[in-house]
């Protein structure tokens, strides 16, 4: 009896050996983090991988992920909103108050609250699909703990938290070249927490891509300015440790960004995310007030409008510092920008804003 061939594959599978030519002739190139910018240019999110962000409760993880949706969204992308925590109320709401428009968010907000797992019924598979096929920039999935709970996953088990982690985050990554948050908790006591989550060690084999840690430098709050230290303690890919400050040996993380969020007017969020040199250059909250304060005295006093280099020349500080301060503003709608001659980026005070009584006496 003569052994049959195997049939001819009319497509490649996930055990097809792989096309090793682009690395081996140096056209291969690892995609670089490209969402989630902080004020120097830098972003901290993969694209195509799985990212987390973790902290504890009431620590801003989950409103620093609706700023980037809100980023998102402004810049015209499209955004999968999957929440197993909180409501659609509260999240657009939110959404709304960090600058995205209801046009943007009804053009490309996919906000879920799944009840099942997909593949349970199919309806929800067919649903489940159809997102598949879509083209997202950033998929967040707030509330893992919860998650584990629709999937019927044990928290520690690593083989159920292994799949769990292959069968969704991961697929989302790979079909939709979505950068993929996880939105974690970790454990009440600081001396037995590491630099992931809470549960399972499998939760650091399906991480892809970068994770951050959040924690508290001022509380937030409705009617308060708050600010965030921003942690990385997993970057698979490698190219965001090196923009990160120093490393704490007691859990191997660095910090890589501070978020500011402002609430403090009721109807607006405001949000900045700043390098850690620039937070420590513009220093503690009076330094850092003064700052913003002489770059807009800078450009209210001017009888033209400022370029960067002129106000440069004006303002004393470091040029990062300014700069970030300067974006800020531009944020905070405080400063306004425009083309000028050569290239250049002029900068002026809006007209609302004009007014001298904002700018306290030198």
């Amino acid at each position: 009896m003569t052994e049959q061939e195997p049939p001819a594959l009319n497509e490649p599978t996930s055990w097809s050996p792989i096309d090793l030519t682009a690395v081996l002739n140096g056209t291969y190139k690892v995609q670089p983090p490209t969402y989630m910018h902080r004020t120097d240019g830098v972003a901290l999110l993969y694209p195509g991988k799985v990212n987390g962000v973790h902290g504890e409760s009431e620590s801003g993880k989950s409103l620093l992920m609706h700023a980037v949706t809100a980023e998102e969204l402004a810049a015209g992308r499209r955004v999968l909103f999957i929440d197993f925590e909180s409501d659609q109320a509260t999240v657009v709401t939110r959404i709304l108050m960090l600058g995205a428009t209801a046009e943007q968010i009804s053009a490309n907000l996919h906000y879920i609250r799944p009840e099942c797992n997909p593949i349970a019924l199919a309806q929800e598979r067919q649903a489940w699909e159809q997102l598949m096929q879509t083209r997202y920039s950033l998929a967040v999935i707030d509330g893992v703990t919860e998650a584990f709970s629709v999937y019927g996953v044990g928290s520690m088990d690593n083989d159920e938290v292994s799949t769990w982690g292959r069968n969704v985050p991961r697929q989302i990554a790979q079909r939709t070249g979505a950068a993929v948050v996880l939105i974690d908790h970790v454990t009440k006591s600081a001396e037995n927490r590491s630099r992931f989550a809470i549960g399972a060690q499998a939760k650091m084999s399906y991480l892809t891509g970068a994770s951050y840690s959040v924690e508290v430098i001022a509380p937030i709050g409705v009617g308060m300015a708050g600010k965030l230290a921003i942690r990385i303690g997993k970057d698979r890919p490698g190219l965001v440790r090196p923009h990160g400050g120093e490393w704490r040996k007691s859990d191997r993380t660095q910090e890589v960004a501070v978020a500011l969020i402002d609430s403090q007017d009721r109807t607006s969020i405001k949000y900045v995310l700043m390098p850690p040199r620039d937070f420590v250059d513009a220093g503690a909250p009076d330094k850092h007030a003064k700052l913003n304060e002489d770059i807009l005295r800078a450009v209210h006093d001017s009888p033209e409008p400022l370029s960067f280099r002129a106000l440069d020349a004006v303002v004393r500080g470091k040029q990062d510092a300014k700069r970030a301060a300067i974006q800020e503003l531009i944020n905070t709608g405080q400063l306004e920008t425009y083309p000028g001659p050569r290239n250049s980026t002029l900068h002026r005070i809006p007209k609302q804003r004009d007014t001298q009584p904002e700018l306290k006496a030198a």
